[in-house]
């Protein structure tokens, strides 16, 4: 796996890694390590957003090859090292999976496997990705009544979001949220990203097989 912040990438490989394929350490939901380049006012233990698009995660993890849709033993494999990641920096944090019905259809026994995840089902191309901005959004908007004069703060806004994504149409939100104060920890599955997503993120992580692997 290779991090990225800017347009050089960084190792964040992990000891005891050296000479597996990219495929068995996907396998291994062991946290990836906390990114140095996230904001260093963030708290100790920040509150986490972790939003999935499982339609980027199905076809990003199989960029570059013949197949269609990954294997639901690879989905569920990428589910368990993201969730493994938010739950190494909040105990307790907020996941929302979203998939179109047709992911949902192909990944069935991974959504009925996956026990307390909040999963969103929505028709349509841009279903998942409209169920993920309606969660970035809200968060905003928590954020925003937060300082508003004499407001109480509502709801539990999160410190931090971790977006399982590729697509452009979650970068306006990302750009938000990074101007309100609430970093995002963009996780790519595969090795394709929109370049206005790559910028608006505070730090890109590759979670999938490398090119060529």
């Amino acid at each position: 796996m290779t991090g990225q912040h800017g347009p050089g990438p960084t190792d964040l490989s992990r000891p005891g890694q050296e000479g597996l394929s990219p495929a068995d350490v996907l396998a291994q939901p062991i946290p990836l390590p906390y990114p140095p380049e996230l904001p260093a006012g963030l708290p100790a233990r920040p509150r986490v957003l972790q939003l999935t698009d499982a339609d980027a995660v199905s076809r990003g993890l199989v960029d570059g090859t013949p197949r269609a849709r990954a294997s639901d033993q690879e989905v569920r494999a990428c589910l368990e090292l993201v969730q493994a990641t938010a739950r190494a920096i909040d105990p307790r944090p907020r996941i929302v999976c979203a998939a179109s019905t047709a992911t949902a259809t192909s990944h069935l026994d991974v959504m009925t496997a996956s026990g307390g995840n909040t999963w969103l089902i929505r028709r349509g191309l841009d279903g998942a990705d409209r169920a993920l901005l309606e969660e970035l959004d809200d968060l905003a908007e928590i954020q925003l009544a937060a300082h508003r004069p004499g407001r109480k703060r509502p709801g539990d806004p999160a410190d931090l979001v971790i977006l399982v994504g590729q697509d452009r149409i979650f970068a306006a939100a990302v750009r938000r949220l990074r101007l309100l104060g609430i970093p995002t920890w963009l996780l790519v599955p595969g090795h394709l990203v929109a370049a206005d997503l790559y910028t608006a993120a505070c730090v890109v992580t590759y979670i999938g097989p490398r090119r060529g692997a």
